[in-house]
């Protein structure tokens, strides 16, 4: 499957509440470093998908990236009581309804716009043989809330989870990250975890919260991937509608026990 990286974006607030980020030209600069970074740091097409109405295609008038960069802009966020998750998950319809590049066999990376994804083409190398329909999304440990930041799903998916997305309601406390997880958990496509933990850079829109990336060292690794195996096999029990064959089950456990006795190692 080809795969199609879906950067978010909203240059201007216009005073969105839960948003601490709010300066336009900071935000501009920030979407301007992501896009370039992966324009140039990976062979993905790029799209990126902006809802205030705020136009920026001729800042990329360069023919290198003429047939890779697709960008689109609408006004949304008309709804504020909803807040600004309810925005992302229409930056999201809004793309897979007149993107060019997007179609029903491609793989979307959305991304959170003003975010750098450190290890990017590991997480791309993985998915370059995924021929059916999958999710990948870090979901926390009480199953109530999925990372938002990246997603990695083919298009199937993300149409289930927009017809979710009325649950969004910030205000409320029920955020897009909350839609996600009961997507995730009561969707029939396959959960895979990603192969490792995403490296982020950038800044949080809602709390303004540095992410700092960092290069985890081996015991980390195999920490992060016991954890995600572990998820996998408890995503498969909650969930009624999915099911992974017990030959499947067995070897993921066989993963999970080979991890922790290489654990033993860096004890």
């Amino acid at each position: 499957m080809e795969i199609v990286i879906l950067l978010t974006g909203c240059i201007n607030p216009n005073g969105m509440s839960f948003t601490t980020l709010t300066d336009v030209n900071e935000r501009q600069t920030q979407y301007f470093h992501a896009i370039q970074y992966y324009l140039r740091n990976t062979h993905c097409n790029i799209v990126f998908c902006e809802n205030s109405n705020t136009d920026i295609r001729s800042h990329f008038n360069s023919n290198i990236f003429k047939n890779r960069l697709e960008i689109l802009t609408f006004l949304g966020n008309q709804d504020k009581q909803r807040g600004k998750g309810y925005g992302e998950a229409e930056i999201i319809e809004y793309a897979l309804q007149h993107s060019l590049l997007m179609h029903k066999n491609t793989i979307i990376i959305k991304i959170t716009g003003r975010l750098i994804i450190n290890n990017i083409n590991t997480i791309l190398k993985s998915l370059k043989h995924q021929e059916r329909d999958f999710i990948s999304c870090i979901i926390h440990s009480d199953f109530k809330f999925a990372d938002s930041r990246i997603i990695c799903a083919t298009s199937t998916f993300y149409k289930e989870f927009l017809n979710n997305k009325n649950m969004i309601n910030d205000n409320n406390g029920v955020y897009f990250e909350h839609a996600l997880c009961f997507s995730v958990l009561n969707s029939s496509i396959t959960y895979i975890p990603f192969i490792e933990e995403p490296l982020i850079i950038g800044e949080s829109g809602s709390t303004g919260v540095k992410y700092q990336s960092y290069l985890p060292n081996k015991k980390q690794r195999l920490l992060y991937k016991c954890y995600s195996l572990v998820q996998m096999l408890e995503i498969n029990k909650i969930s009624s509608h999915r099911h992974i064959y017990k030959y499947e089950q067995f070897l993921i456990r066989i993963r999970i026990w080979r991890n922790k006795l290489l654990l033993k190692m860096y004890q």
